[in-house]
Parts: C-alpha cells; sequence; structure tokens
C-alpha cells in the first residue's frame, strides 16, 4: 500500500505534463497532491488525499478556494474527479487535466 501510494506521488512529482495557468505540488509524506489554478486575480484550490491503504481505500478529493464557482457546479466537478480517480483507476495527473477542462468550459 505504502509503495503505490509513493509511486503514484512520485509520478506526479516526476510529471512534464504542464497546465496553462495551473500549478502542481505534490507532498509524500502527507500523501497528498495540491492543485491550484488561476484566472486573472482568482484563485481555485483542488486537494487530493491518498488513504494510507491506498488503491483498496477511496481517495478523498477536497476544496480548499472556490472563489467564483456556483456550489452546485463545484460539487459536480468533485463528484467528476473522485469518481474518476476511485472507480476508473485514472492517474492523479489524468485527473487533474479532466477537471481543468471543466473549469475552463
Amino acid at each position: 500500500s505504502s509503495v503505490l501510494s509513493c509511486q503514484e506521488i512520485s509520478s506526479v512529482q516526476t510529471s512534464t505534463q504542464l497546465f496553462n495557468g495551473m500549478t502542481v505540488k505534490a507532498r509524500s509524506a502527507a500523501r497528498e497532491v495540491i492543485a491550484t489554478y488561476s484566472v486573472d486575480d482568482i484563485f481555485i484550490e483542488l486537494i487530493i488525499q491518498l488513504p494510507s491503504n491506498y488503491p483498496l481505500g477511496s481517495i478523498t478529493v477536497e476544496s480548499g478556494r472556490r472563489v467564483g464557482v456556483a456550489v452546485q457546479q463545484w460539487r459536480n466537478w468533485m463528484l467528476q474527479l473522485s469518481t474518476y480517480l476511485t472507480h476508473q483507476n485514472g492517474s492523479i495527473m489524468e485527473g487533474l487535466s479532466l477537471w481543468k477542462n471543466n473549469v475552463d468550459k
């Protein structure tokens, strides 16, 4: 479990995928990934936490700051991201790409 979570976090750290306007930081000690998306002066923050029993436990997706986004729209994005990460075996970087595309729309 710890080996798999370390591999997932290190894949985020070593990823060469670049997002326009979004920074992605991975903290291996806390088993979490923080994505901050900025448009003009608005910052949207997303926190993805891997459970201690990853991949058996479900990944937690939390919102940091969500300025300028309706609550229902934000819930839809969070549900889509957590469903993708938990049930479709997607990587965190692919999930962040999906989330960013939704925010861009």
